[in-house]
């Protein structure tokens, strides 16, 4: 690897954080577009199971998303940004 430990240890964050917030509103969207299947009645009492769990997925991913946001900031605030 040319990538010195320091970059390894500590990334740049907006090289990792532009992928989470691409998911994050991807994420969005799904949990936007089923809203919409479901009051639309697309959705039939056969594949609320389905429907759950992919809301459940795409949830998931979006509190993942904030959990990593409270993370990075509480880490600022005790460490400083480096």
């Amino acid at each position: 690897m040319s990538e010195t430990p320091e970059k390894l240890q500590h990334p740049n964050p907006s090289v990792w954080w532009f992928h989470r917030r691409s998911i994050a509103y991807m994420s969005m969207a799904g949990l936007f577009f089923m809203q919409v299947l479901i009051l639309l009645g697309a959705v039939t009492a056969d594949s609320v199971p389905l429907a759950q769990t992919i809301s459940w997925v795409f949830g998931i991913n979006i509190l993942g998303y904030i959990a990593n946001n409270a993370v990075e900031n509480v880490a600022a605030m005790k460490f400083g940004n480096k």
